[in-house]
């Protein structure tokens, strides 16, 4: 049977002139591609969806309302696999406002949450390793449909990124930083010895404690370190970084 003659039946169908889909109909690899027919004929031409707005207008909802349900079940399939069949390769689940349930749950969800910011990170976005910190925040999770990812990890952008690339980054680089970070003497330690000796290049706490300037925190985007840390005032700073040095004379 050809498409023309496929698309024929199921007008029929949705106009009410068949009951139901001929027996045998969606049997096999053969029904597979009568699926893939039937579904891009509604999306695309009966309800004029443009291809690459299917992921933020179509749900299970709008496959199942157009009778399609049935074949779907037939195959065990989720309205997400439906339009895989029908697109292969061409949208991840992630990307649609509707994930298929329990797509994130269990072991085998945090797999696929690993390997889906990976993929916008790396293949779509292509973002430089070392400019991740910085670009992955709140906002970077719903603008890119993980939301369910960022649920998963506490909403944590640093705990994401640590499952992702362990071990890589420290909590204090990231712009949404996770609360009592600096509340813990450890972090505050290793993100100012980073801050001063990595970022600013002073050779010695004297150094940074004459040449340490408010601007600097600001520039390496760590007004949360100062404010939080130091109640943001350079009197506290200077404090610490005198603290540091009568320590390692001692």
């Amino acid at each position: 049977m050809d498409r023309d003659q496929v698309i024929e039946i199921y007008q029929q169908v949705l106009d009410g002139k068949r009951k139901r889909f001929p027996n045998g109909f969606f049997v096999g690899n053969e029904g597979k591609t009568y699926m893939n027919y039937i579904t891009r004929y509604l999306l695309e031409q009966r309800l004029s969806i443009p291809i690459h707005e299917i992921p933020l207008k179509v749900g299970a909802d709008t496959l199942w309302s157009h009778r399609l349900r049935p074949p779907a079940m037939l195959y065990g399939w989720n309205y997400y696999e439906v339009i895989d069949n029908a697109y292969p390769g061409e949208f991840q689940p992630w990307e649609f406002r509707q994930v298929p349930r329990k797509y994130w749950k269990g072991e085998e969800g945090k797999n696929r949450a690993i390997e889906a910011v990976k993929y916008v990170l790396e293949e779509e976005l292509k973002i430089p390793f070392n400019e991740i910190p910085h670009r992955v925040n709140f906002h970077f999770f719903n603008q890119y449909g993980l939301g369910g990812v960022f649920s998963l990890f506490r909403q944590s952008p640093f705990q994401v990124i640590e499952a992702v690339y362990p071990g890589s980054f420290k909590p204090w680089q990231f712009a949404n930083v996770p609360m009592n970070c600096w509340k813990n003497e450890a972090s505050i330690q290793e993100a100012m010895d980073d801050f001063l000796f990595n970022q600013l290049h002073f050779l010695s706490y004297e150094e940074a404690f004459l040449n340490i300037k408010s601007q600097h925190f600001n520039d390496c985007q760590l007004t949360g370190l100062f404010q939080m840390a130091f109640d943001g005032q350079m009197i506290n700073v200077k404090k610490w970084i005198k603290r540091q040095e009568m320590q390692k004379v001692n």
